[in-house]
C-alpha cells in the first residue's frame, strides 16, 4: 500500500463587516471638488479661510479605502497625498446602502500639541464631505478643514 500525501492550500476566507462593503461601493471612483481649510498665516483667532481646487481616486484596498488626493496649490503648483482609512463596523452602523453619516473622534496632534480630533464623513449618492474639527482638552471643537467632492462622472 501506498500513501500519497497532497498539499493542500489553505484558504482564507475575508469576512468583511457589515456596511463596509457598502461603504466601498458607495465611494469608489473618482471624484472632484475642494479642499476648504483654515488660513494658519493669519492668527490663531482668524477665521478666514482657503480653498484648493481638488480631486480624489477612491480604490479598495482589502477591507481599507485609500484615498488619492491631487491638489491645485497654484500656478505650476501639483500637490498629491495619500490616506488609508478603514471603517469599523460600528462605524458604519448609522448607513443604508452605504449612505449617510459617519462620526469618528480619536486623539490626535495640532502644532505638535495633543488635540481631540472629530472626524464627520457624510456619504451620499453622488457626494463625498469630510469635515474635520479638532479641540484642545476642555475646549469646544473648530474647524480644521473640509473636503466637498461630487462623481466627477455620473453613476
Amino acid at each position: 500500500m501506498r500513501t500519497v500525501l497532497l498539499a493542500v492550500p489553505l484558504l482564507s476566507l475575508a469576512v468583511q463587516a457589515p456596511g463596509e462593503t457598502e461603504v466601498q461601493q458607495a465611494l469608489l471612483g473618482s471624484w472632484t471638488g475642494t479642499l476648504e481649510y483654515r488660513d494658519y498665516s493669519e492668527p490663531a483667532t482668524s477665521t478666514k479661510r482657503v480653498n484648493l481646487p481638488t480631486w480624489l481616486t477612491v480604490q479598495a484596498t482589502g477591507a481599507d479605502l485609500r484615498l488619492n488626493y491631487i491638489y491645485d496649490d497654484g500656478p505650476s503648483k501639483t500637490v498629491t497625498e495619500t490616506a488609508v482609512i478603514h471603517f469599523e463596523a460600528s462605524d458604519t452602523a448609522q448607513l443604508r446602502e452605504g449612505r449617510g453619516t459617519i462620526v469618528i473622534t480619536a486623539p490626535g496632534k495640532e502644532s505638535d500639541k495633543p488635540v481631540q480630533t472629530k472626524t464627520t464623513y457624510r456619504i451620499g449618492r453622488n457626494i463625498f464631505e469630510i469635515l474635520e474639527e479638532t479641540a484642545p482638552e476642555g475646549e469646544p471643537f473648530a474647524f480644521r478643514h473640509a473636503y466637498t467632492f461630487v462623481r466627477a462622472t455620473p453613476p
